[in-house]
């Protein structure tokens, strides 16, 4: 392998490491966010923004959250 190879393969690997990163740290945030929400809230909001990810709804929830909490179930 040459100089250039061996660069090129480790900015690949480094890539790769940064984007697992950024997966496992969106995983976990909703993870949080929905961890915290009852499962009444959680089907209503998934409902309202239907077809929507768990990361959809956390994401909603947080935008509004006031309203979200606001509301009875």
């Amino acid at each position: 392998m040459n100089k250039i190879s061996k660069q090129i393969i480790q900015a690949i690997l480094i890539a790769i490491v940064v984007a697992g990163c950024i997966y496992s740290s969106r995983v976990e945030y909703t993870d949080d966010v929905l961890s915290g929400m009852s499962l009444e809230k959680y089907q209503y909001i998934h409902d309202r923004i239907a077809p929507a990810s768990q990361y959809d709804v956390a994401q909603e929830y947080m935008k509004n959250k006031k309203f979200y909490d606001s509301k009875t179930y």
